[in-house]
């Protein structure tokens, strides 16, 4: 039974991940920190998806919490026009200079991927001349799909359109296997089919070639590459205490000539197999300050120095490293081994005394035990910062509202202000002023809210076309003639703002996830949804970045009136240059989305200008296609290819033409819930509430969904 518990604990301590594998795994968390997106099925688009990880890691993978460089910089290129993207450019520079390739060895949560299916146990193919030459092929790839066909073709990421399977994996993979988005299957057509199938080569290739997508694909890989030899992270060669035995290029599975060159990835698995320890890693003192003891000879002679942990190692071999050499020469690398010390020589006349072994030791110990320390406090911090983020991401407090949750109607007693009434109706109010809402949370009895809303006339004449402003009294024991008294001598009665009373039957506050704090400020879009919670004072300048949130990450759902927009239209039957969603009020209103590269849209479109026939005047149609630089011509020939009729110009269907969101989405589209997955459906009745929303084609498996949608509008 002890044998069974020895041979046990043999096998764990054989087996325990190396520190380059724990820091790959805490790489990958990292970057993919958002694991709730798997579970919902959507893509995180908060704020620190405006920074980039080091790595492939796929923006649009549910779990990415940053945006993905590569992604980042065809993007940038897209849209750069005559404008160099220094900012990304700068990046990924700044990246390369301080890491290298040392990015692919530790850091690249899509390398960490391919090392794990290397691990199948296969016959693998060994590197040859024929790899090295694969190799170059990275850099065809950087210069025509990442550099080139952006710059030629405005807002098309080559690489991640046509060849990525980092990001067939991750984000179409990540979005695609969960049961909420089966309505994204709709719009899979030739070029999901081509990128799987390369997904698919992809994967199997690693399990029988080392990192074969980061040997023969990646351009990330390939830029990085360019900075290796000036990175301040990675592995160094001693050319003074090279041998030239080839044990490190024999060892290393990528396709080097030399340690360091661009196809290192730094890995530092060519140090334990150098017989004379000329591998070592540079910048290592930008970390670790070298430290030496110095030891007093024991007859008085001057001190020697004790020189660190790591230079004792390599002067300690100096003699195996000579043997070595010699040995080379005749038969090959020699074993290393260890050099004795001696404690004195003798010569007859004096006696010269080696420092003493227990003030070696001593010092060893003391470097050791430093060594030890700063390790143990590395890995608390990694562990701290990656533990952090998965709560930060995952974890709501409990009294935060859910993003998205409609705000129940309620109708509040109100105090005397400029704005008048005595009763405040909260649906009314959002149908007669269809904006964002900026509800200011205070009490009678603290002193800070008092003190920020002395500022809230001014922030509502600023933010005063864009939102409102609603400031809302917390129930206390106060009584109404106090609290309108308060009002009265501060000069608030003077604002054009309501100031209405919560109550415990109404509970705006606890609905809000308020927690006890004041002031409260709480941001509401347009449609009374909940969007943010901020527990303190805000200044005018934070409220209106905020606002400029709310409009975008707005989204319209069933049960909300639909978005106030104006689009540019594409001439056809409509012979108007622009069209207004409120030209549609009184009729029932069919949106639809989409884009010429779209099959299931294209093929669709069609049955819409037949529906629209059927039912004439009785609704209005529009068709609103994706903001890019393609000629309208091209829009024109894809519909009259799938059209009967001889010209575009007998379409009944208003054309339109989507706009851009700074962040490059597209605004009406994304508002009206788009999930980046094209063809997409709205139904709105006579009132502009929407009825019906549909993601994916509208005509599923032969079944006619639009007609009923129509009916139900018109008859409700």
């Amino acid at each position: 039974m002890k044998q069974f518990f020895i041979k046990i604990g043999s096998w764990f301590k054989n087996h325990l991940p190396t520190r380059r594998r724990i820091i790959q795994v805490y790489a990958a968390l990292l970057t993919n920190a958002n694991l709730k997106g798997f579970a919902e099925g959507q893509i995180y688009t908060g704020n620190t998806k405006k920074l980039c990880t080091p790595g492939l890691n796929c923006y649009s993978c549910p779990g990415a919490v940053v945006a993905c460089p590569l992604g980042a910089l065809q993007n940038s290129l897209g849209s750069s026009g005559t404008t160099t993207p220094y900012y990304i450019i700068g990046i990924i520079a700044l990246f390369g200079l301080a890491l290298g390739r040392t990015i692919c060895g530790f850091l690249c949560p899509f390398g960490f991927f391919q090392e794990l299916l290397y691990k199948v146990r296969t016959p693998k193919v060994k590197k040859s001349v024929y790899t090295r030459l694969l190799s170059y092929l990275k850099y065809v790839f950087l210069i025509v799909l990442v550099i080139a066909v952006p710059l030629i073709y405005h807002n098309v990421p080559g690489f991640c359109k046509y060849i990525c399977p980092a990001g067939t994996f991750g984000g179409a993979g990540g979005l695609l296997s969960n049961a909420g988005n089966s309505d994204l299957y709709a719009m899979l057509g030739y070029l999901f089919s081509w990128k799987s199938i390369l997904l698919v080569v992809c994967i199997v290739a690693c399990v029988f070639v080392y990192r074969a997508f980061c040997r023969f694909i990646c351009p990330l890989g390939a830029i990085y590459g360019f900075f290796n030899k000036v990175a301040l992270l990675g592995v160094k060669l001693d050319k003074s205490q090279c041998i030239d035995c080839g044990a490190c290029i024999a060892h290393c599975k990528m396709d080097i000539k030399h340690v360091g060159d661009h196809e290192c990835i730094n890995c530092g698995e060519c140090i334990s197999v150098c017989p004379t320890k000329a591998i070592s890693w540079k910048g290592s003192k930008i970390f670790l300050k070298a430290t030496s003891v110095s030891v007093s000879a024991a007859n008085g002679a001057p001190a020697e120095e004790i020189k660190p942990l790591n230079v004792l190692l390599t002067n300690g071999t100096t003699v195996a490293a000579e043997t070595a050499v010699a040995h080379a020469a005749t038969e090959g690398p020699a074993e290393e081994t260890p050099v004795t010390q001696p404690e004195s020589v003798n010569d007859g006349n004096s006696t010269e005394t080696a420092p003493s072994k227990s003030k070696f030791k001593t010092a060893l110990k003391r470097l050791n035990k430093r060594a030890f320390i700063l390790e143990a406090v590395a890995w608390v911090l990694a562990t701290a910062v990656v533990v952090g983020a998965i709560v930060y991401y995952n974890i709501q407090p409990s009294s935060l509202t859910t993003i998205g949750a409609k705000i129940e109607d309620f109708t509040a007693k109100t105090y005397v202000t400029a704005y008048g009434g005595d009763e405040y109706n909260f649906y009314q109010d959002y149908e007669s002023d269809r904006k964002p809402a900026v509800l200011v949370f205070w009490s009678s009895r603290n002193e800070a809210s008092k003190t920020y809303l002395s500022s809230l006339g001014e922030i509502q004449e600023q933010i005063k076309d864009t939102a409102k402003v609603v400031a809302v009294h917390i129930e206390n024991s106060d009584t109404a003639e106090i609290v309108q008294g308060i009002i009265d001598s501060e000069g608030w009665n003077k604002y054009d703002i309501p100031f209405i009373q919560d109550t415990k039957d109404i509970g705006l506050y606890a609905e809000c996830g308020g927690d006890g704090s004041f002031p409260t400020t709480v941001f509401l879009n347009e449609n009374a949804r909940f969007y943010s919670r901020h527990n303190r004072p805000l200044a005018v300048e934070e409220i209106q970045e905020e606002l400029k949130a709310v409009q975008k990450d707005t989204r319209y759902v069933v049960g909300d009136k639909i978005m106030d927009f104006t689009v540019n239209t594409y001439e056809s039957a409509y012979k108007e240059g622009t069209f207004s969603s409120k030209d549609a009020l009184g009729k029932v209103f069919v949106l639809n989305f989409w884009y010429t590269s779209c099959g299931p849209c294209v093929e669709e479109l069609p049955y819409f200008e037949q529906v629209k026939e059927e039912y004439g005047d009785r609704i209005v149609m529009v068709a609103i296609h994706a903001n890019n630089d393609e000629n309208p011509q091209y829009f024109i020939d894809a519909i009259n290819e799938k059209n009967n009729k001889s010209s575009w110009s007998n379409w009944q269907i208003i054309f339109g033409q989507d706009r851009r969101f700074e962040d490059m989405r597209d605004e009406i589209f994304t508002r009206c819930g788009g999930k980046s997955s094209y063809p997409i459906t709205l139904v709105a009745n006579a009132e502009g509430i929407i009825t019906f929303v549909r993601q994916g084609a509208i005509i599923n498996a032969g079944k006619d969904d639009l007609r009923p949608a129509i009916e139900a509008a018109l008859n409700g």
